[in-house]
C-alpha cells in the first residue's frame, strides 16, 4: 500500500518503528512520534491518533509487463547495486508469519498466500491470484455495493465501483484502493472478510 505523506497541511517523514500490530509493520512519523498501521494507513497512537492517510494507487507487477504498458516510464537509478533483499529469508519461509499465531488463519488458505484486499465501508474482500487468472473481471457485492476487481494489462490488480449505467472499467467507474498483502495479515485486520479464490 502507498500513502500520501501530506495530511492537514503537514508533511510527515515515516520510518520503520520496529513494532508490530496485528502481526503487521508499524510506521512511525518523525514529526510527532505517532504510530501508523501500514495496512490501514491510520494512526493508532500518539498525537496523530485516529488520523487517516490518503491511499494512493500502486500495483505489484513485473518490469516486463509494466514497461510494455507504460514505455515512457522513468526509472530511478540507485547509486549502488542492489544485490538482494534483506527480507528474502522471510519471504522464502512459509512458516514465518509474525509473532502472534491464530490457528484459524490457515483454515481458508496458507498464511503467506498473497491476496488483494479491498474495503468498502465496514465490508472487506480478499481476492487471490487464482480468482484473477481468467479474462473476466471478478464481480463482488460488498454489503450493498457492487465491486469489480480485475488484473490489468500491466499486471496490476484494480478495483472499481461501477457507476449507474457503466458497461466496463474506465471513466464511468469509481476507483478503489487495492492492498496487496499476505493473507495472515489481511485476515488479522479483517477477520470477517469475504474470500474470492
Amino acid at each position: 500500500m502507498v500513502y500520501a505523506r501530506t495530511l492537514g497541511g503537514n508533511t510527515y517523514t515515516f520510518q520503520v518503528s520496529g513494532k508490530l500490530w496485528r502481526n503487521s509493520l508499524i510506521m512511525q512519523d518523525r514529526e510527532t512520534g505517532s504510530s501508523w498501521s501500514h495496512v490501514t494507513g491510520r494512526a493508532i497512537d500518539g498525537k496523530a491518533k485516529g488520523a487517516q492517510l490518503e491511499k494512493l494507487e500502486a500495483i505489484e507487477t513485473t518490469w516486463g509487463l509494466w514497461y510494455e504498458a507504460h514505455p515512457d516510464t522513468k526509472v530511478l537509478e540507485k547509486s549502488e547495486e542492489v544485490k538482494a533483499s534483506h527480507y528474502q529469508d522471510y519471504f522464502d519461509d512459509p512458516e514465518r508469519m509474525g509473532l502472534f499465531r491464530a490457528q484459524w488463519l490457515n483454515e481458508k488458505m496458507p498464511g503467506k498466500t498473497l491476496v488483494y484486499g479491498v474495503v468498502v465501508g465496514a465490508h472487506a474482500v480478499a481476492v487471490t491470484d487464482a480468482a484473477l487468472a481468467g479474462d473476466e473481471p471478478v464481480q463482488i457485492d460488498l454489503g450493498a455495493t457492487p465491486v469489480v476487481v480485475f488484473r490489468a494489462a500491466d499486471g496490476g490488480v484494480r478495483a472499481f465501483i461501477p457507476k449507474a449505467g457503466a458497461q466496463g472499467a474506465g471513466s464511468e467507474m469509481e476507483g478503489l484502493a487495492v492492498t496487496p498483502v499476505y493473507w495472515f495479515a489481511w485476515s488479522n485486520f479483517y477477520p470477517n472478510t469475504k474470500v474470492i479464490d
